[in-house]
Formats: structure tokens, C-alpha cells, sequence
């Protein structure tokens, strides 16, 4: 019981450091997003999906499947189906950014993609039958090697998405500027502006990015602690 209370407070507290460390705020990266003059540069350009059409060209992988939806604001590729999922992101001058990062996803390591998405289903299910197990009083000594064996591959899922989402972030202002220039959408200035206003962005963005990815494995370890406090005896 001290040994699950430990482990949870200090997991807790090396979560709200790292917090403090990159010193974000979440209104702050909304009030990047809200930039009138920049939105209104972008709203000019061609819808997202033509946008993906156009940048999947660039990239030479046309066979992608392309789907706009909006009921989310999320936009995402998925490996196994090998499709863009755009969501609901218009009037928003990092739309054409956004979407080149799903593009880029669409042509990282195959290998690599199939074993993100294959190992972080594993995780989570494995998280749930822990889970259960653990609420019906069927783990009971082993509480801890279940905690740790999960701890393990929230590391690892961790740093296998974190490689396709760095790479993807860094690459993606930049074909977004060459889509731009390439089809001649505004002029250098107004690129350049826009430019400017993903450098903001993303210096921001992406270490938020990269906070979410850790927290949501490091809350799940936390959660399975607190079930081993509240139902091993």
C-alpha cells in the first residue's frame, strides 16, 4: 500500500515539474490559432481536401484515401487503412501546416507506422485487462509486475510515436510553404507571414504535443497504481 502511494505521488509530481518546465498555456496556443490576418490569407486557398489531393501529389502518393469529417477537430492518418482523416479545421491559417503533417505521416517508415498502431492497441488493451483483473481481485501479488510491465511499454509506445510525430511536425511548415509557393495561393509576403505564424506556433505546439503524448501514458500507470491501492489486498 506505501509502495503504490510512493510510486503515485512522485509520478504526479515529475508530471506537474515537467508541466512547469515547458511553461506553455493552453489559451496561449488558442490565441496563436485565432489570428484574423493570417486566417483570412488561408481561407483564399483551395478546401482541405483538395489541399491533401495536391500535397499527397507532391510526396507522389496518391493512393491515400481522403475523408473530411466535422464532428472533430482532430486530424489524423491511419496507417492500417492507409487513410487521412482531416477534421474539422477550416478558417484556421495552420490548416494547409496540418494537413501536410498528415501527408507526411502517409510516406514515413511502413514498418514502423504498422507497429505504432499494432503495439498502442496492445497497450491499451492490456491496460484494460489489468484493469478488470485487478477490480475483481484476480491479480492480487503480481500487482506491481503488472504496473511495471505497463510502465515498460508506455515508455515504448511513447518514443515510437514521438519519432513519426517529430518527424512529421518538422517537416511539415516547410512543404506547407512549398505547396504554397508552388501553386503561387498568395504572395512571398504573405508566405512569409504565415511562416512566421507556424514558427510561433510550433514553438509552443509541439512541446504540448509532446507533453500530451507522455501524460496520457504516465495518467494511465497512475490509474493502475490507484487500483492496486484500492482493490489488492
Amino acid at each position: 500500500m506505501i509502495q503504490s502511494i510512493i510510486i503515485i505521488l512522485i509520478s504526479i509530481i515529475l508530471l506537474i515539474i515537467v508541466r512547469i518546465l515547458l511553461g506553455y498555456k493552453v489559451s496561449q496556443i488558442k490565441e496563436m490559432k485565432n489570428n484574423k490576418k493570417l486566417n483570412d490569407i488561408t481561407d483564399k486557398m483551395p478546401e482541405n481536401i483538395e489541399v491533401c489531393k495536391s500535397i499527397l501529389k507532391m510526396l507522389d502518393n496518391e493512393k491515400v484515401q481522403i475523408e473530411e469529417t466535422e464532428n472533430t477537430e482532430t486530424s489524423l492518418y491511419i496507417a492500417v487503412t492507409d487513410k487521412i482523416t482531416i477534421g474539422n479545421i477550416k478558417n484556421n491559417f495552420f490548416r494547409i501546416q496540418t494537413i501536410a503533417h498528415e501527408c507526411l505521416h502517409s510516406i514515413q517508415n511502413r514498418k514502423l507506422l504498422m507497429f505504432n498502431f499494432i503495439f498502442s492497441n496492445i497497450y491499451l488493451l492490456y491496460f484494460a485487462i489489468i484493469c478488470i483483473l485487478t477490480l475483481f481481485n484476480v491479480i492480487n501479488n503480481a500487482g506491481q509486475m503488472c504496473a511495471s510491465i505497463l510502465l515498460l511499454m508506455g515508455i515504448i509506445q511513447y518514443y515510437i510515436r514521438d519519432i513519426l510525430e517529430q518527424e512529421a511536425m518538422q517537416k511539415a511548415p516547410f512543404l506547407a510553404k512549398r505547396y504554397m509557393e508552388e501553386n503561387n495561393l498568395c504572395s512571398k509576403e504573405e508566405v512569409e507571414e504565415i511562416m512566421q505564424g507556424y514558427h510561433s506556433l510550433n514553438k509552443v505546439g509541439i512541446p504540448a504535443a509532446q507533453f500530451s503524448l507522455l501524460a496520457k501514458n504516465i495518467v494511465k500507470f497512475i490509474i493502475y497504481e490507484v487500483f492496486c491501492l484500492l482493490f489488492i489486498v
